[in-house]
């Protein structure tokens, strides 16, 4: 009997604590990085989003959010570089220990047209466990947007326009976006947006660049609470990564599920 008892523990010690791809699945494949200003975050708590560690990188001047037991870490940021620095600094800070797929989100994913987008995005990452884009598509993003250019943007959530209303944008260096673009991408040919700073991308992919090409990169976001360069990168994640084996979703913009968010815009 003993002899039983004991060949029993050995087995279920194999399957919990020996198994790779157990814990590969269920702990460390897919990661969430959560930039907030001023959101509450009780959207982790529903949906997919429930299911997965994530770290949470605070750069209000509160602490008046949701967090639930997979909630690894609570990190305090300075607020500069909105979401798009806060994505660079998580990778420079865990380059050496990045999930299989990181999934990055701002805090406003409560937002209807947000939260729709983030949740067919982790449903696809969890069928295709490699990097996946939803969002826009376009023949070249360099050309077709090369005039782009913003001197002024407010924050789409009213938590955040509330704690900071601030509107005028800290000018790139470099303008419009096309010449911008050539200046960090050369003449790589990107054809998709991922909007709204949400995007997933797998380990393989971020670790295909050294990290000070990041740290380079970052250097631009470091300074300005509202900088121009950041929606320049929201454009640009695609040519940031390269990705070898990307998974690409159609969602335009003009999607209904984004009425709310165009006519904001009016």
């Amino acid at each position: 009997m003993l002899i039983i008892i004991f060949l029993y523990i050995c087995i279920l010690y194999m399957l919990f604590f020996t198994n790779d791809n157990f814990t590969d699945i269920n702990i460390n494949n897919i990661e969430l990085v959560i930039s907030r200003y001023n959101e509450n975050l009780s959207w982790i708590n529903n949906d997919l989003f429930k299911n997965y560690l994530n770290i949470i990188y605070n750069k209000g001047v509160n602490e008046y959010f949701t967090i639930n037991n997979l909630t690894k870490n609570i990190v305090k940021l300075d607020n500069v570089g909105r979401e798009s620095g806060t994505y660079l600094y998580y990778i420079i800070n865990n380059y050496d220990k990045l999930a299989n797929i990181t999934v990055f989100l701002p805090g406003s994913v409560n937002i209807k047209h947000k939260y729709t987008r983030a949740k067919i995005l982790i449903e696809e990452l969890e069928k295709y466990n490699d990097t996946v884009f939803v969002g826009e598509k376009y023949d070249n993003i360099q050309n077709d947007l090369y005039n782009f250019k913003l001197d002024e943007y407010q924050s789409s959530d009213d938590n955040n326009k509330m704690l900071n209303p601030e509107s005028k944008l800290e000018l790139s260096a470099i303008r419009p976006f096309g010449l911008w673009y050539e200046n960090k991408f050369g003449d790589y040919h990107s054809t998709y947006i991922s909007y709204f700073g949400i995007i997933g991308i797998s380990k393989n992919d971020i670790l295909q660049h050294p990290k000070s090409y990041y740290e380079n990169l970052y250097s631009e976001l470091s300074t300005s609470s509202n900088p121009e360069v950041g929606h320049y990168f929201e454009r640009s994640w695609e040519a940031v990564f390269k990705p070898k084996n990307a998974k690409y979703i159609y969602l335009p913009i003009n999607d209904e599920t984004h009425n709310e968010f165009l006519k904001s815009l009016k």
